[in-house]
């Protein structure tokens, strides 16, 4: 049985007692300083008697000795006048030198007669005298002395001493005071002690002691608070008189009561400092009480929270305490989360407990806690319990056997579900299974080495494959084994770098057992093998990968025709040239002709000429010097300043201009040559190339091969980006319109067909003829949508000029080359099926350049349309490079004489020559013959003199628009004048 917790008195107790301590504390103090106070006054007065006393009894000597001296006198004065009347005065004179000279203090000596009554000779007598004082009022004949009056002479105060020499003469003495004083000097007393000698008529003659002391009006009676704290009711008197013995003196003796009690003032002083200290003792012990007290609640309501928190933690952790004694279990197990005892017990019998226990876990578990008991060693027990709903737990107990105070023995304990624990276990081990299957069945190489030693401590099967070593080999051998010893000093830093770095996966070389280098992606980690820190190590082999990924970078950094650097290879070179501050020139290398030569003789010809082509400018390139491909018939050369001379300029367009021979074929390439410099012409590198690409495209028709970038040439290319910007908006919001001429026939000028011209008119009224944006709107591919609405309009003019009477007049539009690469003939189908027009309404007019490129394509189209009943002209007939032999075979209707042929042919003889000839090649191939920029009537007779079929030209009509057109010729229809 434990012993029973102290009792300690509580605050309020103490308190209670404390107070009453205190009150009784006071009580005492006062009553000790009401009895040192009354000894104390009682000590002072009975000194005050004592001092009054003693000096009573020391001025008596100085007195008497005085007043025998003047009664001797007097005696021997009536003496020698009985006996000696004659000689008396003699004598009496020596007597009193003698008395004089014996008796210091006496001043002087006098005989004085009294006065009688009637006796008017008598002088007067002071009020003060001393027979004022002693002859009225004590008779001569007494014979006693007499003490006069204090008076005040140049020697000092005196006092006078008499004696009767008969009935109407005295002897008087001067005494001085001062013998009083020096008697009295010597009296003990204490320093707060006051007194004084006053004579018969209550004039003080001398004083002693402390005047300070001496009792005054308000000193008279003690202090108030004495009086009313400790009772005085009757004090005792702090002075006392003593009577000189024979005389007429009285000693005065006094001590004021600040004085005489200033020693109970300092008891005073330490009674209240030691109550103080009482009270302070006191209320220092009530607040060690106070925060005792609230330090005593604290621990009591933290040790509340821990033992909840216990509670909360073995609920959350699982976790209980068990006993076991005398047959019985018990547990914290409150919840029953753990054991599962019936209806939330936390008690139950060993039987009922092991009945929890399944029938495999029930014997070793009994034996093991009967071991624990008997031997008294620690139990370690882990066991299942089959909870009542049918759950199985697993839990780990330990205890030990404990012997409590009064003998009884018992076990206790903890225990731990540890069922997530198992299953986590259970888990791992499946996991290590199937690592251990992974790791041996990867076909990856695979291995763990030890981190500190480096060696390796386990390897896969893959791993074997891969390097040729056994798996005893490789366990007797160090990851450095496999490494080329020039990467071992980075490997140890690897290895030493931060975990975060290892993690990334890295590329190495290994090296197998045959010798052989292959390239590897390592992906590692931590791992803890066999109680060892390790580094689990997947070796990916990217041999092939890292050559594939070469070969991907060569290319994209090279042309694969040529082999030289590419462009994107030609901007980095730029980038860096102009980083590193360098001057140099920027040569751009047009090559004319290559697109013929590959639609003529095909991809491969155009390729090998172009590799031929690259390999004359590398003999042209010198060390330092960066040449690369640019496009399949573009080049550029970069070279230091200073050094690009217009010589080897001159070197390298001869060189390429040379005629080149392959596959039995011989070809003549041109080229253009875009020269510019850094830093004058660009401080950015794609700025730098692309104003030397302007200077060689700005020149593509010049006949001199080099030229120089200027600053008119980027503000010329500017303007025509401004121009291409409005051409596109205008393109895109319809802003042109249709003009039309008239053709006719002869000699009677009647309409035969119109050809459609368009127009962008300005702002200003004026209009921007096609020659002007045509090629622009070619090469930025607007000239299809633009052709489209060409068509369109072609269509709805057709539509009306059928509506103004004119059935059979088709309108000629004229094709460029990328329109015949759209689906020309589909369109023209949708737009006759939309207008509803006969399929000859619109003629297809095409240049002889247009006939160049895709020549066979071309020819396809043609036929179509011709199939589908739509006629087709060759526009501009002898400006072109074609031949008779694709005349021949190029399925027109018409043939238009270009205009350059037409201007002299009334006069010139080679114009007409020329005239008449293509007039006979269209007779002999049945094509109509139609001659364009007629403007005189001669050259209209010529052409009909020799046969032409048809006439256009300012002479017969401008180019109008169709509403002009139909007010001129409304009244004349096709075919009539």
């Amino acid at each position: 049985m434990m012993n029973e917790a102290p009792k300690v008195p509580s605050q309020s107790t103490v308190l209670m007692f404390g107070s009453l301590s205190a009150v009784l504390l006071l009580a005492v103090l006062m009553n000790g300083l009401r009895s040192d106070l009354r000894s104390q006054l009682s000590e002072s007065s009975q000194h005050t008697h004592e001092v009054a006393l003693n000096a009573a009894q020391a001025i008596r000597i100085p007195l008497r000795a005085s007043a025998n001296s003047m009664s001797f006198i007097a005696e021997e004065s009536n003496r020698l006048q009985r006996t000696a009347p004659q000689q008396s005065d003699a004598l009496l004179q020596g007597l009193l030198a003698e008395i004089l000279r014996r008796q210091p203090q006496i001043v002087n000596i006098s005989f004085i007669h009294a006065p009688t009554p009637g006796n008017a000779s008598t002088l007067p007598v002071p009020a003060d005298s001393v027979w004022t004082s002693c002859g009225a009022h004590i008779p001569p004949s007494t014979g006693l002395p007499c003490f006069g009056p204090m008076a005040d002479t140049p020697r000092g105060p005196v006092f006078s001493v008499t004696a009767p020499l008969g009935a109407q003469q005295w002897i008087v003495g001067d005494i001085e005071a001062s013998v009083l004083q020096r008697s009295i000097a010597d009296v003990p007393h204490s320093a707060d002690i006051f007194f004084k000698v006053v004579g018969a008529y209550g004039r003080t003659i001398v004083q002693g002691g402390n005047q300070a002391a001496a009792l005054g009006a308000e000193h008279a009676s003690p202090p108030w608070w004495i009086a009313t704290l400790f009772g005085l009711r009757d004090p005792l008197p702090l002075w006392a008189e003593a009577p000189v013995e024979s005389y007429p003196f009285k000693v005065v003796a006094e001590i004021s009561y600040q004085r005489a009690l200033a020693p109970w003032h300092r008891q005073i002083v330490t009674a209240v400092a030691l109550y103080v200290f009482y009270l302070l003792v006191f209320a220092g012990l009530l607040g060690v009480m106070y925060r005792a007290t609230r330090m005593q609640r604290y621990y009591i309501q933290s040790l509340q929270d821990k033992t909840q928190d216990l509670h909360t933690a073995q609920r959350v952790g699982r976790t209980a305490i068990w006993t076991l004694h005398a047959g019985r279990f018990q547990c914290t197990d409150e919840a029953g989360d753990i054991f599962g005892l019936p209806d939330g017990r936390c008690e139950a019998s060993v039987e009922e407990l092991l009945a929890l226990v399944p029938a495999a876990d029930r014997a070793p578990l009994i034996a093991k806690v009967k071991t624990a008991w008997n031997n008294d060693e620690p139990l370690r027990a882990e066991f299942r319990i089959k909870k009542p709903d049918g759950s199985i737990r697993c839990l780990s107990a330990g205890g030990q056997v404990v012997v409590d105070q009064a003998g009884v023995k018992r076990m206790t304990g903890t225990v731990v579900d540890v069922t997530e624990q198992w299953k986590a276990h259970q888990q791992h081990a499946e996991s290590e299974q199937r690592f251990r299957s992974l790791f041996e069945h990867n076909p990856l190489p695979f291995w763990v080495f030890d981190a500190a030693s480096l060696r390796f401590l386990e390897v896969n099967a893959a791993a074997v494959r891969a390097y040729g070593y056994t798996r005893e080999e490789f366990l007797d051998m160090t990851i450095l084994d496999i490494r080329d010893p020039a990467e071992h000093t980075e490997l140890n830093d690897h290895l030493l770098s931060s975990s975060e770095a290892r993690q990334i996966p890295k590329v190495w070389m290994h090296r197998t057992k045959q010798g052989q280098s292959i390239d590897v992606r390592i992906h590692a980690a931590n791992i803890v093998f066999n109680g060892r820190q390790a580094r689990l190590v997947l070796a990916e082999d990217i041999t092939a990968q890292l050559a594939g990924e070469r070969e991907m970078a060569y290319r994209a950094l090279h042309d694969t025709t040529t082999q030289l650097p590419n462009q994107h290879a030609l901007f980095g070179q730029l980038d860096e040239l102009i980083d590193n501050g360098r001057r140099f020139d920027v040569a751009y290398l047009q090559l004319l002709g290559m697109d013929a030569i590959s639609d003529t003789f095909g991809i491969n010809v155009s390729t090998g000429i172009l590799q031929a082509v690259a390999e004359r400018l590398a003999e042209h390139t010198g060390e330092g010097e960066f040449l690369a491909t640019v496009t399949h018939e573009a080049f550029a050369l970069l070279v230091t300043s200073g050094q690009l001379t217009h010589t080897k300029l001159q070197d390298i367009a001869h060189s390429v201009t040379e005629p080149l021979h392959y596959e039995e074929t011989q070809h003549q390439i041109d080229i253009v040559i875009g020269v510019a410099s850094h830093p004058q012409d660009g401080a950015q590198g794609e700025i730098l190339f692309g104003r030397a690409a302007l200077a060689a495209h700005a020149h593509i028709r010049s006949e001199q091969p080099i030229h120089y970038f200027e600053t008119a040439l980027a503000q010329k290319s500017k303007d025509k980006l401004q121009f291409a910007a409005r051409l596109r908006r205008a393109v895109k919001r319809h802003e042109f319109e249709m003009h039309f001429q008239p053709i006719t026939n002869y000699p009677d000028q009647q309409l035969i067909g119109l050809e459609a011209l368009i127009r962008w008119p300005q702002d200003d009224g004026t209009l921007i003829s096609p020659s002007t944006f045509i090629p622009l709107c070619e090469e930025s591919g607007l000239i299809v949508p633009l052709g489209q609405w060409v068509l369109n309009q072609a269509a709805k003019a057709s539509l009306q000029l059928r509506e103004a009477g004119f059935e059979n007049l088709p309108i000629g539009v004229n094709i460029s080359p990328a329109e015949l690469r759209s689906d020309l003939v589909a369109n023209l189908r949708a737009i006759r099926r939309a207008y509803s027009l006969p399929h000859d309404a619109i003629h297809i007019e095409l240049t002889e350049s247009s006939l160049i490129d895709h020549r066979e394509k071309v020819i396809g189209i043609m036929k179509q349309l011709r199939s589908d009943g739509t006629a087709v002209a060759l526009d501009d007939f002898g400006t072109g490079f074609s031949s008779l032999s694709y005349l021949r075979d190029l399925p027109i209707d018409m043939l238009k004489i270009d205009q350059a042929f037409i201007r002299n042919v009334d006069w010139d003889a080679r114009s007409s020559t020329i005239c008449d000839a293509i007039i006979a090649l269209g007779k002999s191939l049945k094509v109509s013959v139609i001659a364009e920029g007629i403007e005189r009537s001669a050259q209209y007779r010529w052409l009909y003199q020799h046969g032409c079929d048809g006439a256009q030209g300012f002479y017969l009509g401008k180019p109008e628009t169709l509403a002009s057109f139909l007010a001129r010729w409304g009244s004349a229809k096709a075919g009539t004048p």
